[in-house]
């Protein structure tokens, strides 16, 4: 092309050739980055559907725990108010089993939230509202835990051993369920819980341990609607990406 003086037209076609192998290279960039962001989205769609998961299950279970803490916290309230002669004696020694035996704390399932923080497949999500909560989640839920952990060590340090040095529930058979207690049997033991519940040490013991659950109803609605706040935002994630 050179020798017949046509300098112009061979610029031009090398000009092109240029543009098309650019247009080539970036047409293959944006389908790489095209993939990987489809890879990126359907590997984040399968983290919040599994958080959703664990989460959901969690809630559950927080609901389960705090039903049992409302309950000895009733249990608790209705010993301190009744009379306790005008109950039998099956009815006292549920009253005070129940309040001596509610020890559950909160154990959430965390095998999916663990490997996703530690793998540091969080900052896939992109929602960074949903990345935050799910990152401080772990504190509300220690504070929470530390306040049933509190309470649960005072009755088993307090509680439990004043209960056993009484030997309030020194008969087997009455603890079997279908036993029938002769009348001798049961007015021993109603005379014991009586004495038990009348008692100033047991009082201050159930008005302790109470004090001890009250942050445990502080903190709880705070962890709950945290909770229900993440679901909430996971499930509207999972909606966006369907």
């Amino acid at each position: 092309m050179l020798d017949e003086n046509k300098p112009g037209r061979y610029l031009k076609y090398a000009i092109g050739e240029i543009i098309l192998v650019m247009i080539g290279i970036l047409l293959a960039l944006q389908v790489n980055t095209w993939n990987k962001n489809r890879q990126l989205k359907k590997e984040e769609l399968k983290i919040i559907k599994s958080l959703n998961k664990e989460f959901s299950q969690n809630l559950v279970k927080f609901d389960e725990v705090s039903n049992v803490h409302l309950k000895r916290k009733k249990y608790i309230e209705m010993i301190m108010a009744i009379k306790p002669q005008e109950f039998p004696a099956d009815s006292l020694r549920a009253f005070i089993g129940r309040v001596n035996s509610n020890n559950y704390t909160f154990d959430p399932y965390q095998g999916i939230y663990n490997s996703v923080i530690n793998s540091g497949k969080i900052e896939i999500i992109s929602n960074d509202s949903l990345k935050d909560k799910i990152s401080r989640i772990q504190d509300l839920i220690r504070d929470y835990q530390e306040e049933e952990i509190g309470s649960r060590n005072f009755a088993i340090q307090n509680l439990h051993k004043y209960i056993l040095s009484e030997t309030v529930f020194d008969n087997f058979n009455f603890r079997q369920q279908n036993y029938l207690p002769t009348k001798e049997e049961e007015l021993r033991l109603k005379k014991k819980y009586i004495k038990l519940i009348e008692s100033d040490k047991y009082v201050s013991m159930l008005i302790f341990l109470r004090g001890w659950m009250t942050d445990i109803f502080e903190e709880g609605p705070i962890l709950r609607e945290e909770l229900v706040s993440i679901i909430n935002l996971l499930e509207s994630e999972i909606e966006k990406h369907n």
